[in-house]
């Protein structure tokens, strides 16, 4: 970093503040507005894992099909799906914090209101409205992380997000665990319906305490009307001021990052539509990103969905069903929480890779207790939900850091869409008939090769994230890969 002087005095006052946030360490507001957003996303976990209840619970109880079956698993992916793409293009264009509330709205509504259904179609209904709101979210969390902390600590941060994301997903087995064992078939399943709807709560918390992206500000400040602009941009002066007097860092209004300044130039001219995600180098970093959220999303809804059944065809009763599975939910927590930090240090791509073909051994071993003893199956499991459940650090942090702020919702979006089309909706909906025609050894088997070929392309032919700012990794420009400005190097040293 150095002093920077340009006629553009509003570009260089953005890449200060942009460099100053970049420089900031996690503070109070920071911890504060990221642990509510996390919040939030730990109750829409609790929503998506319900399904697993649903169909222990309802299955027997509704005489459901092995079609029925799929159809209810996939219901909330389908209207998560129909979210994403308007979601990711209302995030960009109005911001972060206005689809995160708007979207905590209407998941938390249609899941209470789905305890109240009579039949599988009001059900499916139901499910597929909360699902928009579902989908609306999914990709905020990781656009706040990466565009509010700075380029050291994102995949720790994230990874510490996904800790407890993933171990919230171990409360709707345990919640109906407890369901099961407290009421009828007939309530079981309502009331933990019902206890979907206490995201509502957190709507006046989301809106006093949650701060809008500085990146999406910014960004929106070109756009708008002087006063308008200006007000966008005291918000995040305002904020970055903030932070530095909780970490007693002194207000440089002069440092800049000279690659921010060259990205902020030229992204001027860019355009914001999808047509830009077929273009390169954003369709290249699209496909190797979606792929490689699409392994992790693999294993975790075969196994989010259907654990409990696939652990009742391998003998396990149905309460010991929900119980292995809130087990591996809970495994999956440190394995994310490690990922990310590791993945800071030793880079997204090597601990992405070798976090999926530990889980795709882990996946087949946990089927062939007759071949390798009950040891081996325990150590499988435990694999298959340390590595496999708990691989989403990484590529949903590296989605986000692949655009830039005017397409980054956008992309990451799409990105969840596709991945969770293929996976949450599609794979899905086939499992129980796959399960029954071939058996689960061979389904895990074919889902393990599948997982460990999604995550090559990220290996080989993706570009190493950490430790770049956003602004330098979402641009399409020619500048240095991984390599920081030396100036950059010494201003960070010295902070």
């Amino acid at each position: 970093m150095h002093r920077e002087s340009s006629p553009d005095r509003e570009l260089v006052a953005d890449a200060n503040l942009l460099t100053r946030l970049d420089r900031a360490p996690i503070t109070r507001t920071l911890k504060i507005g990221i642990g509510v957003v996390v919040l939030v996303w730990l109750l829409e976990s609790f929503d998506i894992g319900l399904v697993s209840v649903l169909i222990v619970v309802l299955g027997p109880e509704w005489q459901l099909t092995s079609a029925e079956i799929g159809m209810l698993g996939a219901s909330g992916t389908v209207g998560l799906l129909l979210g994403m793409i308007p979601a990711g293009r209302m995030a960009d264009r109005f911001g972060r914090k206005k689809v995160l509330i708007v979207g905590t709205i209407i998941f938390a509504v249609f899941t209470f209101l789905s305890a109240f259904s009579g039949n599988l179609t009001q059900l499916l209904v139901m499910r597929s409205i909360a699902g928009l709101g579902e989908g609306a979210i999914f990709p905020v969390p990781y656009l706040m992380i990466s565009e509010l902390i700075n380029k050291e600590r994102r995949g720790r941060v994230m990874g510490y997000a996904q800790w407890i994301l993933n171990a919230g997903y171990t409360l709707p087995a345990l919640i109906g665990l407890w369901a099961i064992s407290t009421f009828e078939p007939t309530w079981s399943w309502r009331v933990a319906s019902m206890i979907g709807g206490v995201p509502l709560l957190l709507i006046p918390v989301l809106a006093i305490w949650v701060p809008e992206s500085p990146r999406y500000l910014l960004r929106s400040a070109e756009k708008l009307n002087k006063n308008h602009a200006h007000e966008a941009r005291d918000k995040v002066r305002h904020l970055v001021e903030k932070i530095e007097n909780e970490a007693g860092i002194d207000h440089d209004t002069t440092i800049v990052d000279q690659d921010i300044v060259n990205v902020l130039l030229a992204r001027k001219e860019g355009s914001a539509g999808i047509g830009q995600l077929l273009r390169q180098p954003y369709l290249k970093r699209s496909l190797i990103a979606y792929a490689a959220l699409t392994a992790s999303f693999i294993v975790w809804y075969t196994m989010l969905t259907y654990a409990p059944k696939i652990f009742g065809m391998l003998g396990a009763t149905q309460s010991n069903s929900l119980l292995y599975t809130g087990a591996m939910m809970l495994i999956s927590a440190f394995g994310v929480f490690y990922q990310g930090r590791i993945a800071d240090h030793r880079g997204r791509k090597p601990v992405f890779a070798a976090y999926m073909v530990i889980a795709s051994v882990g996946l087949v071993l946990l089927t062939l207790e007759p071949v390798v003893g009950k040891t081996m199956v325990i150590i499988g499991a435990v694999a298959a939900a340390w590595f496999g459940l708990g691989s989403f650090a990484v590529p949903k942090m590296y989605m986000a850091e692949q655009y830039p702020t005017r397409l980054r919702g956008l992309g990451t979006s799409t990105g969840e869409m596709i991945s969770r089309g293929l996976t949450g909706g599609i794979l899905v909906a086939l499992l129980p008939g796959l399960f029954a025609g071939f058996g689960v050894t061979i389904v895990l088997i074919c889902a393990a090769v599948a997982m460990t070929l999604l995550a090559l392309p990220m290996l080989f032919a993706g570009q190493e994230t950490s430790g770049r700012n956003m602004e330098d990794l979402g641009t399409d420009l020619v500048l240095p890969e991984g390599k920081p400005s030396a100036d950059a190097s010494r201003s960070s040293a010295e902070l």
